[in-house]
């Protein structure tokens, strides 16, 4: 049982904390670049895809019928399959690309912090010594990275895709598609902070935050499907996700501000949570 207390760095001190944080934080980036490349190339070969098959498939989809492809929009938000931009949302990125981010956010976290106690290193990192708070720190900021490296593979899908489809998308709707997708993703990659830092138990830090999102997409799914339950959408982070179609409008600020402030309220519960824990190994 580890039982490292957290001091507050102070004078010269702090240049070798923040030498630390850097130190774990790149440890940990490292051990999850694989699962980081893998994602983005398949964001870059989804987008490869998508784009190719919307010339041959063009008049196909716009004469389906109107109340199939109505039908599809009300699920996945802004997906009018019968245009470019609807069916890049259909296809890709209503829901592989915050899939892909969210597992990425999810690993990330549970593996760095409850993977420490259970190869029984978090003893020695806290005795460098490195405090509770730079060690969540680093794992928290190695998460976030991790998101934004696995983002820029969606950037590089969404130019691949419309330059090899045509399909009009320029590069606000490309920002704002990953803004608002890696936000997301940093949301439940928080809640994974939060549980690990709680019971540092990896299957629970990584199957929870996991449920979590598919409950959010269920809701923000099929609640509007019902006028009476449409705007309890609202209480699901998807909504601030799709909402406002970003891939058409752009960035919405005040959706990414409302995530923003939810991930940080989740990773601030973290820490004094961790503080107090008795830590294995």
């Amino acid at each position: 049982m580890t039982t490292t207390s957290d001091h507050g760095a102070a004078g010269s001190a702090r240049p070798r904390g923040r030498r630390q944080i850097r130190a774990v934080t790149a440890l940990a980036l490292r051990d999850r670049l694989t699962l980081v490349g893998v994602v983005a190339a398949a964001m870059v070969a989804m987008g490869a895809l998508t784009g190719a098959l919307w010339p041959p498939l063009q008049d196909t989809l716009v004469a389906l019928p109107a109340n199939f492809t109505d039908s599809i929009g009300k699920l996945l938000a802004g997906a009018d399959m019968t245009t470019p931009a609807g069916w890049l949302n259909a296809e890709m990125v209503s829901l592989v690309v915050p899939g892909g981010l969210i597992a990425v956010a999810i690993l990330s976290a549970s593996k760095a912090i409850c993977g420490e106690e259970q190869t029984k290193t978090v003893g020695v990192l806290l005795s460098l010594p490195l405090s509770r708070s730079a060690f969540l720190t680093a794992k928290t900021a190695a998460m976030i990275v991790h998101v934004l490296l696995a983002t820029l593979g969606v950037a590089a899908g969404l130019i691949v895709g419309d330059v090899t489809g045509g399909l009009g998308i320029d590069a606000s709707g490309v920002f704002g598609t990953c803004a608002h997708s890696a936000l997301l993703a940093i949301v439940f990659g928080a809640v994974a902070v939060l549980i690990a830092a709680f019971t540092g138990d990896g299957r629970l830090a990584a199957t929870i935050p996991a449920a979590l999102a598919v409950l959010a997409f269920a809701l923000n799914a099929f609640l509007p499907l019902s006028d009476s339950l449409a705007g309890f959408t609202k209480v699901s982070p998807w909504y601030y996700f799709a909402g406002s179609n970003p891939l058409v409008n752009g960035a919405n600020y005040a959706d990414l501000s409302i995530l923003l402030v939810v991930a940080i309220i989740f990773c601030a519960c973290a820490f004094p949570v961790y503080l107090r824990r008795d830590l294995v190994g």
